[in-house]
Order: structure tokens, then sequence, then C-alpha cells
């Protein structure tokens, strides 16, 4: 197994983070990463997509500050025993990773972290792998006059790979209502005649 390439400045800039975040979230992260780094000396604070991650042979988890909620994502959360019921996610999705969402302080329980971490530690020792079959790719209707309503965006569209192409169908299809749908189609049609992929932000990271 490869060594992970940790960030050089992992925690700088993951202390820069926690500074610009809200008087709020603040002490709900700086728990969350301490109870994570107190599971096993091992770990490792890393910096990727912008967000504090935690690695040990390999990502086991990353945490943001979203505008009323903290997230906390395990990348082989699907693989993990699920017994306190906290990923938000329904056991059926597709996904590999899995999130725990926090509002308040107080609905973070260490204990259920620690286990989690523990598991995916294991995971990782182990390297087994998310095994996961995707379900066939369907271009949504909405979609596809869209594009066609965009003769750039086609062009780039249709020379994307289908992974790429996934992601921006499963992020339409993903919305819970129709106005975060349509409002998330317009800056897909937008980034796709740029050439954007949809996690174009994250590439240099």
């Amino acid at each position: 197994m490869a060594k992970p390439v940790i960030h050089p400045k992992a925690e700088v800039h993951i202390n820069t983070y926690l500074n610009s975040v809200s008087v709020e979230q603040k002490p709900m992260l700086e728990l969350i990463r301490n109870t994570i780094t107190d599971v096993d000396d091992r770990i490792q604070e890393d910096w990727k997509w912008n967000a504090p991650c935690f690695n040990f042979k390999g990502l086991i988890c990353w945490f943001v500050g979203f505008k009323h909620h903290v997230g906390l994502n395990f990348f082989k959360g699907a693989l993990i025993n699920d017994s306190y019921q906290a990923f938000v996610e329904d056991k059926k999705d597709t996904k590999g990773n899995r999130m725990i969402h926090y509002k308040t302080l107080s609905d973070i329980d260490p204990n259920i972290i620690q286990d989690y971490v523990k598991q995916a530690i294991l995971l990782n020792e182990k390297n087994i792998k998310i095994q996961i079959e995707k379900p066939e790719l369907i271009l949504p209707e909405y979609f596809k006059i869209a594009l066609e309503e965009n003769e750039q965006a086609n062009k780039v569209f249709v020379g994307f790979t289908e992974a790429q192409q996934r992601d921006y169908i499963e992020w339409l299809v993903d919305a819970k209502r129709e106005e975060t749908r349509n409002k998330r189609m317009v800056q897909a049609i937008e980034w796709i005649a740029e050439g954007k992929t949809r996690n174009w932000k994250y590439m240099n990271c």
C-alpha cells in the first residue's frame, strides 16, 4: 500500500480554518478534532479539499462547518457499524461515505466518534475497500433539455468521463426541492460550459 501524502502545512491550515468559523461552531469543531486525535497517536491531521482531514493508513474522516450545522464525514462510513444510528444517510444509500450532523455542542457524543474512528482505523489496517455497485447512469430529461439549449455545455458534457457526468447528475438528483434543483442546474450548465467538472474548486487543494 502506498504511503499517503500528508499536506506539510495541515496543522497551520486547520488552525486558520478554526479561527475563521463562527463562535458557535468553533468549540464544536475543536471538540471533534481533539476527540479524533485522542483515539490513536498514529492518526495524522491532513488538509484536503479545503477541509480538515484525518489519516491513518488512508483517509479516516473529515469535518467542516456548514451554514446551519457541523458535519463529520467518514470516508468508509458504509462499512462502519452505525450502532448509534448517527449517520444521516439511509443504509441503502449507494455512496461509500457517511455523514454525522451536529447543530449544537451538546449534540456531540465523543464516545460515538471514538467508536466510529476505531472502526475506520481497523478497516484501513485491513486494507478493506468500499465495494459499491453504482446504479446505471441515467440522464434526467430536465437536465438533457437544459444541456441541449446550451451548445457549448452540451459539447463539453458529452466529452466528460462517466464519473464526471455522474458527479453532476447525482448532484441534481440529490436535491430535495425543485427550487434547489433548478438553482443547481443553472450553476451546472454554467460550469460545464466553462469546461469545469463538478468538483473543480477542489482540484488543486
